[in-house]
């Protein structure tokens, strides 16, 4: 047997000096890629070395079976077909990674996520279609308003809910459209969860307010305490336990040094225990708290820390109505930890749209406490009203909260 090392830049053209030397009955023994050092050093191009081998013996009667003159093994033409042993190891790594897909039988997910995707995307247009062809059972004088309500923010179970008990007795009477309007706005406000006398459920308690980053709750304090001590001439006390946000405490501090109450600083859950502890002979007392992202639970869980300290702080949740509605709730979730006894509503002078002001507390079943406007210290601020609340969601065209 011949046995002869050929070197190339690849295997093409290996195999074809291999075919033109050893002819197509070798046999190709071993394969392997070395680099050879050169001027260029390290950016050598590396080459393909080729082991190959050919019984000679088998190669002249080869030739001799295919020729036309047996007696002269070279007096014939032919295309001679060379079938290397293994070439496995040269294949690119693309080729290898298509085989193995191939061969599992993964390329078949290609179509099936398409098909998959296809369906997801039916799916949320016959949501959406159906959502907006809803088929709600309520008389034509109901129904009305159940639109209303819905196109303002309600969630769309309450406002059936809601109007479908007082269905049978708006067709009964054969009330006016006005009729209707009034028997609903008088009903949803006495279902509306409000906290009528905050003043007298917070007198010598601790009321901390919390809330996400930027609804406003310093402001909201700020507005309560100067409420209380500069209106109704009672004694105030605040502390704060922001120490993140620059100027948190010096904002407050001159809120505190306008109206003449007392600040305490609280760096810790112990200091906070100590401070309220000072502060036992006030009428009321009020808690600043660093705004928390509502997806970070370990800064929650940091605030509770904060609000165990004393089992008289009751939590004050701050939401904006300047936030995305459909986020509300969640942040509510979120904060539930805390365990909030009331909501205060800010920044109602940034939407007209007030369904959240009547789906929250039903959900949740927990009071409006106090709703803020505006900036102004303290007039920008006011108790819920649950009438005005209906009034405004059954406003065929929203207006803002100042309208009347």
């Amino acid at each position: 047997m011949r046995i002869k090392k050929y070197e190339a830049f690849d295997m093409k053209e290996a195999l074809r000096l291999i075919k033109e030397e050893l002819g197509s009955e070798a046999v190709i023994l071993s394969t392997r890629k070395v680099v050879k050092n050169n001027s260029f050093g390290l950016f050598s191009r590396p080459i393909i070395e080729v082991t190959a081998g050919v019984d000679d013996d088998e190669r002249l009667k080869a030739r001799k079976t295919v020729g036309t003159n047996v007696d002269d093994p070279y007096a014939h033409t032919y295309k001679p077909v060379f079938k290397p042993v293994n070439t496995e190891p040269e294949k690119k790594e693309t080729d290898k990674i298509v085989e193995i897909i191939n061969a599992l039988g993964l390329h078949k997910f290609d179509s099936m996520i398409s098909d998959i995707a296809d369906i997801k995307k039916q799916m949320l247009e016959m949501k959406s279609s159906m959502k907006e062809n809803i088929s709600v059972d309520l008389i034509p004088a109901v129904m009305e308003f159940y639109s209303i309500l819905v196109k303002n923010g309600v969630d769309d179970v309450i406002a059936y809910k809601f109007l479908k008990k007082i269905e049978k007795r708006a067709s009964t009477a054969e009330l006016t459209r006005n009729q209707v309007k009034n028997l609903t706005a008088q009903l949803l406000s006495e279902l509306i969860p409000v906290e009528k006398d905050y003043f007298s459920n917070i007198k010598q308690k601790v009321l901390a307010v919390v809330g996400p980053t930027g609804v406003g709750k310093t402001t909201t304090i700020a507005k309560i305490a100067a409420n209380l001590s500069l209106s109704l001439n009672k004694s105030v006390a605040l502390i704060t336990i922001d120490n993140f946000r620059i100027g948190a405490v010096e904002q407050l501090r001159t809120y505190a040094e306008i109206v003449k109450i007392p600040l305490r600083v609280a760096a810790t859950p112990n200091e906070l225990e100590h401070v309220i502890n000072e502060c036992r002979d006030f009428e009321y007392v009020f808690i600043d708290s660093m705004g928390r992202s509502q997806f970070d639970n370990d800064q929650i869980a940091e605030l509770r820390r904060f609000m165990d300290v004393d089992s008289r702080i009751k939590v004050a949740l701050v939401l904006s109505m300047s936030s995305n509605h459909a986020e509300l709730s969640e942040t509510y979730d979120r904060y539930s930890k805390l365990l909030p006894e009331y909501l205060i509503f800010t920044k109602l002078d940034e939407t007209k749209y007030f369904g959240p002001l009547i789906n929250l507390p039903i959900k949740k079943k927990t009071p409006l406490m106090l709703l803020s406007k505006g900036q102004n210290v303290p007039d920008d601020m006011e108790l819920p009203d649950g009438k005005k609340i209906a009034f405004k969601v059954l406003s065929e065209i929203p207006s803002m909260w100042s309208d009347k």
